[in-house]
């Protein structure tokens, strides 16, 4: 391919974003391009079936990882013919061994009974599908590692959906996500502590702004005041104020003092009912935040 701008045929293609861009001048020559995938040379029936990509990808939310194998009620062969007789004695007696040794051993009927606890707890708490998928990974950690027995299923539920949002950088915290499982939060935490130890890779901590959209929708604030504390928190991080202190307390705060700035009324109580923190809390990172900002403003 020739660029029509310079006449560079160094022209670099990005399948990511499906464009051919010219490498000398930055021309974008094409954008949106079907990714046909790779063009194979197939001299046999045998080398095309090895070859093909069809199929539904692997899954981590599905025990056997998407793997199964289907055999059809319609008592059909691959060419449509009635299967009668002894071939259809065969496929029904297949069909039921099939059954058997889809979910073989208490390890696997343990991984699908914490795997469908995954899918219905995630959907309840309208979690995306990245979060799902990273759960189920984790899951299947846990269950390696012999961790869960018996009725602390729902504690290692609870503590798998929270590092997954963690890993995603979704805001959500371990009460909200216990309290939906409906188990106690130091049960959870507990569970937490143990499967932490597994990852190699430690989960991010969440940033204090990162807090602020759902405490902004959830005490039914304008737009302007998730603004304004994003501005506040910046400047405390700034300043070193930020140090040491729990971020939802600090996103409640710094909630507080831009609400407080711009004449909206809401109390600490409200605010600290919406975060699931201490009033106190919510009073004391005010206070250091104020205070430090007054010193400022007096020299």
């Amino acid at each position: 391919m020739k660029c029509p701008e310079c006449g560079s045929y160094n022209v670099i293609y990005f399948p990511d974003r499906g464009e051919y861009v010219c490498g000398a001048c930055g021309l974008v020559l094409s954008e949106r391009t079907v990714d046909r995938g790779p063009e194979w040379r197939v001299f046999t029936p045998e080398q095309r079936l090895r070859k093909s990509r069809v199929g539904a990808p692997e899954t981590y939310r599905i025990h056997d990882r998407g793997l199964t194998t289907t055999i059809d009620w319609k008592n059909k062969d691959y060419s449509g013919k009635v299967i009668s007789g002894l071939g259809y004695l065969r496929a029904k007696k297949l069909r039921r061994l099939q059954r058997r040794i889809r979910i073989s051993g208490s390890t696997e009927r343990k991984m699908v009974q914490i795997l469908s606890k995954i899918n219905r707890t995630v959907a309840t708490l309208g979690l995306p599908e990245s979060v799902l998928e990273e759960a189920s990974r984790i899951a299947r950690m846990i269950v390696d590692a012999k961790l869960v027995r018996g009725r602390f299923i729902d504690n290692y539920v609870a503590a798998a959906i929270y590092a997954a949002c963690r890993f995603q950088k979704v805001n959500r915290t371990l009460d909200d996500i216990a309290r939906k499982i409906g188990v106690p939060k130091k049960s959870a935490a507990q569970a937490y502590r143990k499967i932490y130890k597994l990852f190699k890779e430690k989960p991010p901590i969440l940033r204090p702004q990162e807090y602020i959209p759902k405490l902004v929708s959830s005490l039914k604030l304008p737009a302007v005041v998730q603004t304004k504390a994003a501005e506040i928190l910046k400047l405390a991080r700034e300043r070193g104020l930020t140090a040491g202190k729990g971020p939802i307390g600090l996103a409640a705060a710094s909630i507080y003092c831009a609400s407080v700035f711009l004449d909206f009324k809401k109390t600490q109580r409200e605010i600290a009912e919406k975060a699931n923190v201490t009033e106190v809390t919510v009073r004391n990172r005010y206070k250091e935040i104020i205070d430090y900002f007054m010193i400022r403003v007096n020299l």
